[in-house]
């Protein structure tokens, strides 16, 4: 099946070379690779369009000016040649049987309008790789849902059509966008995971603050609440997500997100990054927890440079 991998790119140099050559890499070569640089001010734009000379399957859209990732993922949803489109992020790798895996897998269940798929978080070193495995049939997915978004982004395949006539991404989620679509989908389509791991998905670390997660927490209940009550405003919904964030207390939230981010960190054999974040959530969760999360890093590391 013919199909156009999605990957909205701002500010990506770093990483979209590694990301575009494992589209490239596809052991199914019959694909369009989209590429739309968000008016990024690196060199990603360069890059991207190095690679459609490269090779024709690569298309690039490069915008004057930022328009946000909703809309770039909206504009390339109605830009794509195929049906089928496999979202990928300017920083994974996707593995080399993901197009052929992923394209079976919904030609068999007809039902689904998106699927994603189990995941590698990726290691410092591809040993260091962690599998996630996720709920898979649509009936888990539905449940899990319910409390949490269950579907790597980038690592789903979607059908175009069902996604353009459902509305698309909503600007509104930020942070969000992709739980809000799938809630969205959820009414009246099923959902899924293919139970094999077909993306190595890497934490992106750039401008992360515990107080970013906490404004992406009430984009959370904001979907939530759009979901519970189908004809509610976004006005409305607005109010009940501020009132149910309102019973979560923020001190023990931002020190649960800083321990499971470091814990991950630290499996993954990232202790730079480790030590970083624990040095910089101190401001946000005080000084004594980071203190104690600085020691967890520096133990296992050096356990881990003793064996």
């Amino acid at each position: 099946m013919s199909a156009t991998f999605l990957v909205p790119v701002y500010n990506g140099a770093e990483t979209l070379r590694e990301a575009i050559d494992s589209v490239l890499a596809q052991d199914d070569p019959d694909f369009e690779l989209l590429i739309i640089d968000d008016a990024s001010s690196d060199d990603s734009a360069a890059i991207a369009q190095e690679s459609a000379r490269r090779d024709s399957r690569v298309v690039v859209v490069v915008h004057e000016r930022n328009v946000g990732l909703a809309s770039t993922l909206n504009e390339g949803l109605e830009r794509a040649s195929h049906e089928l489109v496999l979202r990928m992020d300017q920083d994974d790798v996707s593995l080399p049987a993901r197009l052929r895996v992923q394209s079976a897998f919904l030609d068999a269940h007809p039902a689904v309008v998106a699927a994603g798929s189990w995941v590698f978080h990726m290691g410092a070193q591809p040993q260091q790789d962690r599998l996630v495995e996720l709920p898979a049939t649509p009936r888990e997915v539905a449940v899990r849902l319910q409390r949490e978004n269950c579907l790597y982004h980038p690592s789903v395949a979607l059908r175009r059509s069902v996604v353009i006539d459902a509305g698309g991404y909503r600007s509104e989620f930020k942070n969000a966008e992709d739980y809000e679509l799938w809630l969205r989908l959820a009414r009246e389509h099923d959902l899924a995971n293919v139970p094999e791991p077909l993306l190595r998905y890497r934490f992106s670390l750039a401008g992360m603050t515990l107080s970013r997660k906490w404004e992406q927490l009430y984009y959370v209940h904001l979907a939530q609440a759009m979901h519970s009550h189908a004809s509610i405003t976004v006005e409305d919904a607005s109010v009940l997500a501020r009132q149910s964030l309102a019973h979560v207390n923020r001190r023990w939230f931002m020190t649960q997100v800083a321990r499971g981010t470091v814990s991950e960190l630290v499996a993954l054999h990232h202790w730079q990054d480790a030590l970083r974040l624990s040095a910089a959530f101190g401001r946000e969760i005080g000084l004594p927890t980071s203190a104690k999360l600085i020691t967890f890093v520096a133990s296992k590391r050096g356990r881990a440079w003793t064996r």
